[in-house]
């Protein structure tokens, strides 16, 4: 106790408060959650290129590279930039809010809706990722894990270790896994009937299964795992059985009732052999051996050489034997003239493109000539493609409709239609308008042009008024 002390003892006097000690620095509080992206890179205009060091909906923060023009930037000072995240892309201004060593905050200023829902696409399963955590499950054979908007991976394993069984939950989609033959399957979980939050499952009849794998499933599953801490063992398991389906979704056709006249037709000692096709990719096959009374055994390694017929070309091909399930043969296809790949490709293409487009939710705003009663729908795929249309009712009409895949563009706008051909490959689905006149004009006209339509609409798992409305157009 020092002289003041024991006179403040004496007197009566409280001691004053020792002074408060300086807080740290508050970590800085976020409308959004901030991915760390370090594959990303900005490009200021006029400036050059710089990394990107992480990402929100709202901004960005980018490394400067101590360039002298950047040294030094004011507070509210706006950068015309484009910003590039693998294969997405996009323009806006940053307006400067902080900068910190060589590293610049900045917040996004002027963007339009599609390009923020194109953003947005690319972050939620980044960040749904990053949030999984493990949680203690009361199962002694469960490992549960938990994150954001009711993201959930529940693993099940055998007692002598290995997958029993999964499921995985994530923004209304399901991928269920089975252990015993390492197969999956992937559905939609109606989120009006599931409350979701804690350990609670859906419902029996609450998920709609599809009834091929979904492409765009799998594919955000996949970026999930990618940015989830898992152990490695259930990484490993899982993983290895959904890259493995979505590398056949991206490339297989599974052929219907309306494709009963694609077969594979060889010759053996007991006579022609007339394949009914079910799946083809450009590497595989399976196909329907013919009803019998004796079930046809065709052992593992055959090599049955013969033809391919599509519907409009045959094609000479080499079918090798890999396994028998009953009466379905599956294994490798290899085509023997190199030539055909052209041919084949055109075949598998549209109705791959087709098969890969999911609804998702319409543009937010309708075009101002909307008449009442008109609707939107909006169906994305992978490779750009995509089908934007409003659509009147009760007699389904388009009144404006893109078409895109690949690099090409097919509009019907103003009671015309017109094509256009798109190098960059890149249009943000839910923008109404596009530049045209940075894109070159081609006939559209083209059978061949047309016939790709035709084949993705009817491919497609789309709306029945929508398809007639398009198929109106054509």
């Amino acid at each position: 106790m020092n002289f003041n002390q024991m006179m403040n003892w004496i007197l009566g006097r409280p001691s004053p408060e020792p002074p408060t000690a300086p807080l740290p620095q508050q970590e800085e509080r976020r409308i959004s959650p901030r991915l760390n992206y370090a594959d990303g890179v900005v490009q200021i205009l006029g400036v050059g290129e710089f990394p990107l060091v992480d990402l929100a909906q709202g901004g960005l923060s980018l490394n400067t590279r101590d360039h002298p023009i950047l040294a030094n930037p004011q507070s509210g000072m706006l950068l015309p930039a484009k910003i590039r995240l693998g294969n997405v892309f996009f323009e806006t201004d940053l307006r400067v809010c902080s900068l910190r060593h060589n590293e610049i905050g900045c917040a996004f200023g002027s963007m339009p809706a599609g390009h923020s829902r194109v953003l947005n696409d690319f972050l939620k399963p980044r960040v749904l990722g990053a949030s999984i955590r493990e949680i203690r499950a009361a199962e002694a054979n469960l490992r549960w894990f938990q994150g954001d908007e009711e993201t959930q991976i529940y693993f099940w394993s055998k007692p002598e270790g290995g997958l029993d069984k999964a499921d995985f939950y994530f923004m209304d989609y399901l991928i269920s896994f089975d252990g015993k033959d390492n197969s999956l399957k992937t559905g939609f979980v109606r989120t009006p009937f599931w409350s979701g939050g804690g350990r609670g499952l859906p419902e029996e009849g609450t998920i709609a299964y599809h009834e091929t794998p979904s492409y765009r499933a799998l594919k955000l599953g996949h970026i999930i795992f990618e940015h989830a801490s898992l152990p490695e063992d259930i990484y490993l398991s899982l993983a290895s059985i959904m890259y493995r389906e979505e590398k056949c979704t991206f490339s297989r056709v599974i052929l219907g009732e309306k494709d009963r006249n694609i077969t594979f037709e060889f010759s053996d000692e007991s006579g022609p052999v007339v394949l009914r096709v079910a799946s083809l990719c450009s590497t595989a096959i399976s196909a329907l051996l013919p009803d019998a009374t004796v079930k046809r055994k065709i052992p593992q390694g055959t090599l049955l050489n013969g033809t391919l017929r599509l519907p409009d070309r045959v094609i000479s091909a080499t079918f090798k034997v890999v396994f028998q399930h009953d009466f379905l043969l599956g294994g490798g296809l290899k085509l023997q003239n190199p030539e055909d790949a052209e041919c084949f490709a055109s075949f598998l293409t549209p109705r791959i493109l087709g098969k890969s487009l999911e609804s998702i939710a319409a543009p937010a705003e309708t075009k101002p000539f909307a008449p009442h009663g008109s609707w939107t729908s909006l169906y994305v795929g992978i490779h750009n493609t995509h089908i934007l249309s409003l659509v009147t009712r009760p007699d389904p009409m388009l009144l404006y409709g893109r078409l895109a895949f690949s690099d090409r563009v097919i509009l019907w706008d103003k009671s015309a239609l017109s094509a256009f051909s798109c190098p960059q490959g890149i249009i943000f689905p839910s923008d109404w308008d596009i530049v045209t006149s940075n894109r070159e004009k081609i006939p559209h006209d083209d059978p061949a042009l047309l016939t790709t339509i035709r084949e993705i609409l009817q491919s497609a798992r789309i709306s029945q008024e929508v398809r007639n409305a398009w198929e109106g157009i054509l």
